[in-house]
């Protein structure tokens, strides 16, 4: 019998240069979207309204005077946006800031705007260098932190020791602190146990002030 021909092998036809292209963009568009993720938006706070705070303080007995609001000092640690925490059942010296919450401010200015919004129900409070007042109001931020006492109870911690000083001379100086307790062991629990206790700070130096401007 006559052997049977060889098979002849077709060569497989090969996609079209354009259609190439296309494909590996396309794979190429898959990819970077398997591979990556958006990052996540920071939640910004604030202390929110004051407007209720500064009813409850127009109920209370005017300044004698004009007051300055000299601005509110912080040290370094302090001196961030960041919403910060202390872990302290583990390490009470370690600030911890959180990655996806932040002030809107230096916490130092929102202690400022706060206090000031208090002290205005009551009399004139103005910037330093304007006019002459007898009273000057300093501030320093010594902490203002959520303060963890264990895994899931914490709380907002505010501390600021207050000057008032008559013609340039010591009238009179106090240390306050305020704890609130967070309802919820994260930064948005801790932004509002913060907030109340920066609230009640405010009040509470508003009456300080109060009695020794007399």
């Amino acid at each position: 019998m006559p052997a049977h021909p060889p098979r002849r092998h077709r060569p497989a036809r090969s996609l079209p240069a354009a259609w190439r292209l296309i494909a590996a963009n396309v794979a190429l568009a898959l990819s970077a979207c398997a591979g990556s993720q958006a990052p996540a938006n920071k939640a910004v706070y604030d202390f929110g309204p004051t407007a209720t705070l500064a009813t409850a303080a127009a109920t209370a007995p005017a300044f004698p005077g004009a007051l300055t609001l000299a601005e509110v000092g912080a040290s370094l640690a302090l001196d961030s946006n960041a919403v910060q925490y202390r872990l302290a059942y583990a390490n009470p010296q370690e600030l911890r800031p959180y990655a996806l919450a932040r002030w809107t401010m230096a916490p130092a200015q929102l202690i400022q705007q706060r206090v000031r919004s208090v002290l205005t129900a009551r009399g004139p409070v103005l910037a330093p260098g304007v006019g002459s007042p007898a009273h000057i109001l300093k501030l320093d931020l010594e902490e203002f932190s959520q303060v963890f006492s264990a895994p899931g109870s914490s709380q907002g911690v505010v501390q600021l020791r207050a000057t008032l000083l008559k013609d340039n001379t010591l009238a009179a100086q106090r240390s306050f602190s305020v704890q609130a307790p967070a309802p919820t062991a994260d930064a948005s629990g801790g932004v509002r146990a913060l907030s109340e206790a920066a609230d009640e700070v405010a009040k509470q130096l508003s009456d300080w002030v109060g009695d020794n401007m007399r």
